[in-house]
């Protein structure tokens, strides 16, 4: 969404004009490109902050620019960015003087080509050009699309508290002299220590911010905060964190500087200083909870939609009885913040404390869609067999954005492409004729109509996935060498495992562990498909494949009879081993065919991840009819979940078809669960005993969301009056009202038990 709310956004285009000036004079004075973007960090700090709000008792509010440097686009953009459809429209609708419009012209044609994305698409092999024509998933017909991000970035908070900025520094020039020995990168590191000493001007910027504000308030209590903040950003500037104050603005300044958009375990690196706070006398329980409100209010104001997660829980914590009393901390702040963000999450085992449990019930309870829940004891080991690492670093496992995972500060895995299963399945159906353009698409295969049996047919389809896996799996890696090259991101770099003892960045041979993850589309439609396609042309023959084909090829229109066929076929979702068998048997196969890519073009993992947040609407507009009865262009199922309305046996029966895939050949694969408000509070402890068995049984995790029986439906009506109804779309939540209608349509379309 990329809004940042923040009270007085900038009106006009200054900044980026500025920051494009300053990206000019560093290219023209600097070759490395460490030093190119210090210099545009420079620009960007404190240039993009906004003032402390005065619900605020953590500083640190920006609003990136339409050009500049970030991560991913929740951070303004990939790499150095430009938002071209934003400042066209600052030219078309905006006044301006002379001069103001023609530094505007100057500015989007200096950009049209250097931007990070037009570079990375420009020089893509060109033995994926094919493959992977365009990343214009939102508007074309694409079996395959390259994403254009690094996204994910875990750094190591628990180290950055522990060290503080002044440790920072130290170490970074230990690892400066060693390089001036044996001939490394000093630049690197030089610029790192630059970097780090912005962040401490930073932190000044605020700190007499608050001294003015503190001097101006009339009110005694919030003169009191402000003073607390103050002495928090002066401490931060020369010694580690010493309270639960400092350790969350320290992580914030830092997190907000990188730019991040993922703040770790927080129960980690602040449980210890929260207990010691709470024995010293220096905060109160209720102190606590407010000044983490604070935080999670500050994470909101990012707007980044599928990010911005928090993590507490589960094995691995260095203290897990201080972690768990700052669990029912945040817990407790989740529940008071009534925002779509932080995406709060728990990890849970056999020892998390009943009192962590039954508080994130209660929030789950109250419509917050939050905690989503990750079950370790299925996690940890599955893990350790996807990424073939021992159980001490799965247990730092971390889902991040929509539900991939990685390994906290160690491990990389972006998903930079995605794959849409269903309309590589409408491919494979024609022999890859694409019947929207008119084209051929892909590998030449023989069509369903050619095929004697539906073995057959699935190796032919299994051609066209194993054509675009292969090909995400080049570009994934790709994607890394020429981003390495360009982006240095040196405050990822410093707290990342690896890049300081080789003396890289994260992402030119400095990150230990460099994996990937390829996002997958329309699974549950394409296992539905086969479903109809194996009983009705083959097991059956109740239908032949011209006429299953023809009857597609018209949307089913005047084509009753056979979509009626198609509609009553096995669907996934009813614990029916007929297609939920073949469910997993796509499911297996996807993964293990992306996971066996990883050596073969160099890195470290790669892995599939089914985490669906609106693209699965966006991508079915671009799927014509299929054999499963979906007309063309509509939704395709979310995540691991059953099409909408076709999960008929009740809830025990899509839980037990839930349950069926394995967890242990992937990075990630969400369930979203939607109860009725009526059925939680008349019989809250069989939906509490439902839940923990369906956990106790092997389940990995659940986003539940709990919302009124006919709240959806009165939102669609009436939005002005259900401004906080808050649902789990996919791999994000949203407010009801914010999402586009027909995401809207689908999400009312589930099944809600």
């Amino acid at each position: 969404m990329n809004n940042f709310k923040v009270k007085n956004p900038r009106t006009d285009l200054r900044f980026e004009i500025a920051f494009t000036k300053a990206y000019r004079e560093a290219v023209d004075s600097y070759t490395h490109p460490a030093r190119i973007e210090a210099a545009c960090l420079r620009a960007q700090f404190p240039a993009i902050l906004h003032p402390i709000q005065d619900e605020d008792l953590i500083a640190g509010r920006f609003q990136m620019g339409l050009v500049g440097l970030g991560i991913q686009h929740q951070t303004g953009g990939f790499g150095f960015y430009i938002n071209e459809e934003k400042v066209t429209a600052e030219l078309e609708f905006k006044a301006g003087s002379a001069q103001y419009r023609e530094d505007l012209h100057d500015l989007l044609t200096y950009w049209k080509g250097r931007n990070t994305n037009a570079v990375v698409l420009r020089n893509r092999p060109e033995a994926i050009r094919e493959a992977l024509p365009s990343d214009l998933w939102r508007t074309m017909p694409l079996p395959a699309s390259p994403i254009l991000r690094m996204a994910g970035a875990y750094i190591d908070f628990d180290k950055l508290v522990k060290i503080g900025l002044p440790g920072l520094a130290a170490e970074v020039d230990g690892y400066r002299k060693k390089a001036a020995e044996n001939g490394g990168d000093v630049e690197l590191f030089e610029a790192m220590l630059d970097v780090i000493a912005l962040i401490g001007e930073v932190c000044l910027h605020y700190e007499k911010q608050a001294r003015l504000l503190a001097m101006e308030a009339k009110d005694e209590g919030r003169r009191e905060e402000l003073e607390r903040m103050a002495q928090s950003l002066a401490a931060i500037q020369a010694a580690p964190p010493k309270s639960l104050l400092e350790a969350l603005q320290l992580v914030w300044i830092y997190g907000v500087m990188a730019p991040l958009i993922e703040f770790g375990r927080l129960d980690v690196y602040a449980g210890d200083l929260y207990v010691r706070d709470l024995a010293s006398g220096i905060i109160t329980e209720e102190g606590a909870v407010a000044l983490v409100e604070s935080l999670f209010r500050l994470i909101d104001h990012l707007d980044c939609e599928t990010d911005g997660r928090v993590i507490v829980g589960g094995y691995g914590r260095r203290n897990p009885e201080n972690a768990d009393r700052m669990c029912l901390v945040a817990i407790e702040a989740c529940r008071r913040v009534k925002e779509v963000l932080p995406q709060f999450t728990l990890r849970f085992n056999d020892s998390t404390p009943k009192p962590v449990w039954d508080a994130a019930m209660r929030c789950i309870e109250e419509g917050r869609t939050y905690p989503l829940l990750y079950n370790d004891e299925v996690l940890v080991p599955g893990v350790m067999k996807a990424f073939g690492v021992d159980r001490a670093r799965a247990e730092t496992y971390m889902p991040l954005g929509c539900g991939e995972i990685e390994l906290d500060h160690y491990s990389f895995g972006t998903p930079s492409g995605s794959l849409n299963t269903l309309k590589i399945l409408e491919l494979a159906i024609r022999g890859g004729y694409e019947p929207m353009t008119g084209q051929q698409v892909g590998p030449a295969t023989k069509p369903l109509v050619a095929c004697a049996s539906y073995g057959e047919f699935l190796t032919e389809y299994r051609k066209h996935l194993d054509y675009y896996v292969h090909a995400q799996a080049i570009f994934e890696k790709y994607e890394y060498e020429i981003t390495g090259r360009m982006h240095p991101f040196m405050m990822v770099t410093m707290l990342y495992d690896g890049c300081l003892e080789r003396g890289k960045a994260v992402f030119n041979g400095g990150c230990a562990f460099l994996g990937g993850t390829l996002e997958m589309y329309g699974n549950v439609n394409a296992a539905n498909s086969l479903s109809a396609i194996k009983r009705l042309v083959f097991d059956e023959k109740t239908m032949s494949a011209e006429k299953m084909v023809e009857a597609m090829d018209r949307n089913f229109v005047g084509r009753h009879a056979e979509l009626k066929l198609m509609r009553n076929a096995p669907k996934y979702g009813n614990d029916d081993d007929y297609v939920d068998s073949i469910f997993v048997s796509l499911h297996d196969y996807l993964n293990d065919s992306i996971k066996e890519q990883a050596p073969k073009v160099g890195l470290d993992s790669y892995l599939g991840v089914t985490i669906n947040n609106a693209q699965n609407t966006t991508l079915g507009r671009w799927v014509g009819a299929t054999p499963d009865g979906r007309k063309a262009g509509t939704p395709m199922a979310n995540a691991n979940n059953p099409a909408p309305g076709t999960d008929k046996n009740g809830v025990t029966a899509m839980l037990n078809s839930i349950l069926k895939p394995r967890h242990d050949n992937h990075a990630g694969m969400v369930s979203n669960i939607r109860f009725t408000r009526e059925l939680f509070t008349e019989s809250r402890g069989k939906m509490h005993g439902l839940i923990k068995n369906y956990f106790d049984r092997g389940a990995a995790h659940a986003m539940i969301s709990v919302v009124g029986k006919d709240d959806l439906r009165n939102a669609m009506q009436r939005p002005a009056e259900y401004r906080d109804l808050i649902v789990r779309v996919g791999g994000f939540s949203a407010r009801f009202v914010d999402l586009k209608k027909d995401v809207q349509q689908e999400i009312y379309d589930r099944v809600t038990y």
